[in-house]
């Protein structure tokens, strides 16, 4: 087997037939011809469907895990050249969103100083699809909340948020420092709808102390659901990190709901992949500017102290 081979597998799935491929590579069709015929002779199974151009089920595992060594195969060379030089490389970050806006400036300032042939492509999404990402590899680290749901991903803290109810200040309860859960519910709830993931974490922290939300409205998307609350519309279970891009647009009336466990935030990837130096670098710049000695979090957030959790779904 050959890595020609695997490239030109590669191509072809990209894109849909063997003459783009050939186009796409800078080659001749025969050769990306010869090449697949190669490998499907070697593995013993036909890799792409001849009519359609398309990937058969087993061309989708080879391209699969093709694409993985290819990967792997670049950052060894990504590796060597950081133990030479500046460290250099393409990370592929996931992030939920409501971490992303305080905490993305603090890490690209940090990378930009001391990592600065370092390329990183940031995504956002939700806890549970970057989990899928990760594992599927079509990210290198993620940004996001337990519980992990995912087989052979790992999770290292990296702060911990507390939950609070979100309210205008002539709520009823816009005095208090601090409510139960118990007193957050009772009022009309701002909630996201039910195929958000945060969505089911709310209703869990409810069930299990016999609780039930009662909402006046479903949005899709914590930060409007901040906004919204508010501005009076009806209150929000929210973690601190949701309203933080809003301490400057109006009055911030944010109370700690006590009897509620912080949400833990960490750095996940996929427990089978090698960490590149780059990736490695990511992680550790992570680390300095949540936890370094001169960095002010903001309210409601705690750095975790260092302590890898390697369990895993």
């Amino acid at each position: 087997m050959e890595l020609r081979q695997l490239r030109s597998l590669l191509a072809v799935e990209e894109a849909g037939s063997f003459s783009a491929a050939a186009e796409a590579l800078d080659t001749v069709q025969s050769n990306i011809s010869g090449h697949i015929s190669r490998l499907e002779r070697e593995l013993n199974t036909l890799l792409i469907d001849r009519r359609t151009g398309t990937l058969t089920e087993e061309g989708e595992i080879v391209a699969r895990r093709s694409r993985r060594l290819l990967e792997e195969l670049e950052e060894i060379y990504t590796d060597l050249d950081g133990l030479k030089a500046d460290i250099t490389g393409r990370v592929r970050l996931g992030i939920i969103a409501t971490t992303a806006g305080w905490l993305l400036p603090l890490l690209l300032d940090r990378l930009r100083t001391t990592h600065p042939r370092l390329e990183i492509e940031i995504a956002e999404g939700t806890a549970a699809s970057l989990q899928r990402r990760l594992h599927s590899g079509n990210i290198d680290l993620a940004l996001l909340t337990t519980p992990l749901t995912i087989d052979g991903l790992t999770f290292e803290s990296l702060f911990t948020e507390t939950y609070v109810l979100v309210v205008g200040d002539d709520h009823p309860l816009a005095a208090r420092s601090s409510i139960s859960l118990y007193e957050a519910v009772q009022y009309p709830l701002i909630v996201p709808p039910n195929h958000v993931a945060f969505r089911e974490e709310l209703e869990a922290m409810a069930a299990t102390r016999g609780l039930t939300l009662h909402h006046t409205a479903e949005i899709d998307g914590l930060h409007v659901v901040a906004m919204l609350a508010l501005a009076g519309y009806g209150s929000a279970i929210l973690p601190s990190s949701a309203i933080l891009h809003l301490t400057q647009v109006v009055p911030r009336v944010a109370i700690p709901i006590s009897d509620l466990n912080p949400r833990r935030v960490g750095v996940g990837r996929y427990r089978n992949r090698i960490q590149s130096a780059a990736s490695k670098a990511v992680v550790e710049s992570l680390l300095l500017v949540v936890r370094g000695p001169s960095t002010i979090l903001p309210d409601g957030i705690t750095a975790a102290i260092r302590n890898p959790d390697r369990t895993h779904a």
